[in-house]
């Protein structure tokens, strides 16, 4: 085998981890009081038809676990982030709704913009294109599921 190819591959797996990990350090300090994983899961139940019907759903879109989402919501529940009631059609699951205190000001959107420009920074759209390309087959390979909400769901 291509001994060139396999380290490509080795630093691109370990580049993945290694940029999640710093990603996740500097978003957690500039977003504070909120995580990156809390900031993720507010953008996905916002970007989802509300109520969202159950945990399982937001669970299934952050590509986690349904302990670990039921754990961020109830986090984001207590800062009034997130509300939740019982579902009119199954009384064991709770719909999830995002409450206007989650809703982002023009100002923190405009921050959110500034954090994608700096870190794509010199990186051009067929660049882009070709990364989320990678990613999406790197995802469905792992485990056959997609990095994107399906159509009509975000």
């Amino acid at each position: 085998m291509d001994t060139s190819a396999d380290h490509t591959r080795e630093a691109l797996f370990a580049g993945v981890l290694l940029l999640a990990n710093r990603m996740q350090r500097e978003y957690d300090s500039r977003l504070a009081p909120l995580t990156l994983k809390q900031w993720l899961a507010l953008a996905v139940v916002d970007n989802l038809p509300q109520p969202v019907p159950s945990v399982g759903v937001i669970a299934r879109a952050l590509g986690t676990t349904h302990q670990n989402t039921s754990k961020l919501l109830r986090a984001l529940e207590a800062r009034g982030l997130l509300e939740s009631a019982p579902s009119p059609e199954d009384q064991r699951a709770r719909t999830i709704a995002v409450t206007p205190a989650a809703r982002m000001s023009p100002e923190q959107e405009e921050w959110g913009q500034r954090m994608l420009d700096e870190l794509y920074a010199g990186v051009d759209k067929q660049e882009l294109a070709t990364c989320l390309h990678v990613l999406e087959r790197m995802s469905r390979n792992l485990c056959g599921e997609s990095l994107l909400p399906p159509k009509g769901e975000g």
